[in-house]
């Protein structure tokens, strides 16, 4: 099989992997929405849920900006579907393939052999699978990381064109995650090394080019460039802001790790240590990587994906090493059964501790776009809703009030303002007996407000209850 064959049959694997991940809509973190669907949504078609930090100025337009193309095109489509969410999952998850374009060229740079492990394995891996289409920063970042290594590690001598491209886009994946920056100063030192002229000067033109796209990006908004970068410093970092969402202990990634590799954890490690002889700037990469997060208190695993997705790149890498220690008449079979075990290792994290995060929030998400689904829609409720922002209109997608209501009473006085209420089961009896149930997602595993009501006749939007975003702006969310 040639080198450019098993390129493209990788890929081709990996974008039916990603694209059947791309159907279904859950809400892992919320950052999905508020920090980029609902910006995206604003710039399409106008009333978004604004949270603080976007109000407090700490986050670039840049990637809500990129995510309105495919975001308006949906929308101008099909306005009265989610066919717009459905268009930026497709456009991340085609962005994402560069993860798997570039672990198939770091192994065909060794052999074929290494580049079907290594390319099978960045395909089917249940955590680099299931975060190709989600609104994150994480793994938009991790794939312009990618692409940088693809240019400066794929090849054996990179000339400057190359470091030039590598920085800018090394250059974006800072703008999409400033907290990548210890990564990707590792990887400039040591692909870059003393080479002043025909290295780190096109990179540093390259990353220079970055920022002046983020700045136009932010202009363009109205916003002073940079200045979401100094405030997400401060207030994160300075002020402790992110860890009123928890913290955990300096070992909090190990447990974190363990917790979804399970007993793979061991033989991972074992075999990206092998793999590490051949590419030890990956290996660098991605511990320096660990470790800078393993010094700020508030922790969740998807900050590390970079880490977790090279170490597994590595540990593919090493497979192949052993694998050509073999008789040439055991190879085949051999490779074919450790494709075998990596692709039942991928299928089995991903149905154990790994398997909520499939689903979690769907029913949320489904309730919201049944209730915005009839265009005379005319006013929104969130009955008794979590504290953890419940509405988005990326979802609802109408341009009406939406209203917090928190008691029986505050819903019989005020059913005028709204036609429509979305709420959990447990709160069905207490709504006003004009309110129809319509629709309840089936139960997920959180409490989420999964049941949708709705009254016929018109709304009148009413000043004297609360809307999201009044909420919103009064407790500081």
């Amino acid at each position: 099989m040639t080198a450019k064959r098993i390129f493209w049959g990788v890929l081709l694997l990996a974008a039916i992997l990603r694209a059947a991940a791309s159907i279904p809509f859950m809400v892992n973190w919320f950052d999905e929405i508020w920090q980029y669907l609902e910006p995206a949504w604003h710039l399409v078609a106008g009333p978004w849920v604004q949270t603080w930090d976007f109000r407090a100025g700490l986050r670039s337009w840049l990637i809500p900006e990129l995510l309105a193309l495919p975001m308006g095109l949906g929308h101008a489509l099909s306005p009265d579907t989610t066919l717009h969410l459905l268009f930026v999952r497709l456009t991340l998850a085609a962005l994402s393939l560069v993860i798997v374009g570039s672990a198939v060229s770091l192994g065909l740079r060794l052999s074929r052999l290494h580049g079907i492990v290594a390319g099978f394995v960045a395909a089917t891996w249940f955590e680099l699978v299931y975060f190709a289409p989600r609104a994150l920063s994480e793994p938009i970042g991790l794939a312009l990381l990618m692409g940088a290594i693809w240019l400066l590690l794929a090849r054996r001598t990179p000339g400057p064109r190359q470091f030039a491209v590598a920085g800018l886009l090394m250059g974006l994946c800072f703008v999409a995650r400033i907290q990548y920056a210890p990564a990707l100063l590792t990887l400039a030192i040591l692909t870059a090394r003393k080479d002043w002229r025909g290295a780190w000067l096109p990179m540093v033109a390259g990353g220079c080019g970055a920022l002046a796209i983020d700045a136009l990006a932010n202009l363009a908004m109205g916003a002073v460039p940079f200045r979401w970068m100094i405030e997400a410093a401060r207030i994160n970092l300075i002020e402790g802001r992110a860890n009123e969402y928890g913290t955990m202990p300096v070992t909090g990634y190990v447990s974190l790790l363990a917790a979804n590799w399970n007993l793979a954890i061991v033989p991972i490690l074992m075999l990206a240590w092998l793999g590490a002889k051949r590419y030890p700037a990956l290996l660098w990469v991605a511990l320096v990587h660990l470790a800078f997060h393993s010094l700020i208190a508030h922790k969740e695993y998807r900050f590390v994906l970079a880490s977790s997705a090279l170490l597994v790149i590595l540990a593919a890498i090493g497979s192949a090493e052993l694998l050509r220690r073999l008789p040439r008449h055991r190879l085949v079979p051999a490779t074919a059964g450790a494709l075998a075990l990596w692709s039942l290792a991928s299928a089995g994290l991903a149905m154990g501790y790994f398997r909520p995060n499939w689903t979690l929030e769907a029913d949320l998400a489904a309730a919201l776009e049944r209730a915005g689904r009839p265009p005379q829609t005319c006013g929104l409720a969130l009955y008794r809703p979590r504290e953890t922002v419940p509405g988005a209109y990326a979802l609802y997608r109408r341009a009406t009030p939406i209203y917090r209501i928190e008691t029986p009473g505050e819903a019989a006085r005020h059913a005028g303002a709204f036609d429509v209420v979305v709420t959990a089961r447990a709160h069905l009896a207490e709504l006003p007996s004009q309110y129809r149930l319509e629709f309840c997602a089936a139960p997920g595993i959180t409490d989420a407000p999964g049941c949708v009501l709705r009254r016929t006749g018109s709304c009148m939007a009413d000043p004297a209850i609360p809307t999201l975003n009044a909420w919103l702006r009064a407790t500081n969310n």
